[in-house]
């Protein structure tokens, strides 16, 4: 099938689920794939019906038009996302937009470029981004709150949060971070809403937090483990599980206490929900999302990133 043909085809199959998304519910925190095999009649759907189905002002198509999708990421996030000396970006969550945007690509019949953009975390959980970039691939956990101002696409693997204390401390269980202790933790993260309480997730099985706590918010989880190495004092850190045994494994000098996350949530891609008409772009992400789970891609690349371990299927 030529380029074109086949884009039109394909942008006839996004209008048709993006519509059936909206008349649905647009507002639900992960809109449902679309099917994987189109429609007998998009073959045929005139070349106007199709480009008229596509809003230029969409997010979908301005980011056809431009041929690049801006990427919100995080240069201190290792090992989901980080900044290499000669500015190339790592991790994976990293791996997994480049994969995802290469899919896309695929999808559209045109390359779309990706532009890498950092701003802080506090920014993108806050919604309103003002156009300043497209979409957040960047271990964004799914909240009551969060689902708000962002739009989310189906999860690609599930977060579970731990608590590390300094090498030197005596501390074995969370209950003796009781009665005032000092945490760190990444500011605007679910780690930062779970000790403060207002925490919104669905999970039967999270864990109660310390009274009391002193917290102590830092721009990136990382930062608080590079706070320690650099001499700082707390007496806990609240982070990313994943995140904190690979800090360990590299040495930092932290130990993740024993025992179950003390909560775990879904993560996915996120969307502005202030900004353009995003349906037909989410279309086709939940597709590209659904292949890499079912191809394995998605499993590959997180025994990649975490030593063999698989983050991509939800705990039962």
């Amino acid at each position: 099938m030529h380029k074109s043909t086949r884009l039109i085809a394909l942008l006839a199959v996004v209008a048709i689920a993006a519509a059936a998304c909206s008349s649905s519910g647009a507002g639900s925190t992960a809109p449902s794939s679309a099917p994987s095999t189109a429609p007998s009649t998009a073959a045929s759907a005139p070349a106007s019906q199709a480009a008229a189905s596509i809003d230029p002002n969409s997010l979908l198509g301005k980011v056809i038009a431009a041929g690049e999708i801006r990427i919100s990421t995080d240069a201190n996030y290792k090992p989901f996302s980080f900044a290499n000396p000669d500015g190339t970006y790592e991790g994976f969550d990293t791996s997994t937009a480049e994969e995802t945007i290469k899919r896309l690509s695929t999808k559209l019949g045109k390359e779309i470029k990706i532009k890498w953009e950092t701003p802080g975390w506090d920014l993108i959980t806050a919604g309103s981004w003002g156009g300043r970039w497209d979409i957040s691939i960047g271990s964004m956990s799914v909240t009551v709150g969060r689902a708000k101002v962002v739009d989310f696409v189906e999860p690609y693997y599930f977060d579970s949060g731990s608590v590390a204390v300094p090498k030197a401390s005596t501390v074995q269980a969370l209950s003796e971070l009781d009665g005032g202790k000092t945490f760190c933790v990444g500011t605007a993260t679910t780690y930062e809403q779970w000790l403060n309480g207002t925490l919104e997730i669905v999970d039967p099985n999270i864990v109660k937090a310390p009274t009391n706590p002193q917290v102590t918010a830092l721009p990136t989880d990382n930062e608080c483990i590079q706070a320690v190495a650099a001499g700082r004092t707390y007496d806990a850190i609240v982070a990313n599980g994943n995140g904190l045994t690979d800090a360990q494994t590299s040495g930092a000098p932290i130990r993740v206490l024993a025992g179950p996350p003390i909560f775990t949530v879904s993560v996915a891609f996120a969307l502005d929900k202030s900004g353009p008409d995003n349906k037909s772009l989410i279309v086709l992400l939940n597709q590209i999302v659904t292949e890499m789970h079912a191809d394995g891609t998605l499993t590959t690349l997180s025994k990649k990133w975490f030593e063999g371990k698989d983050v991509t299927t939800k705990p039962t």
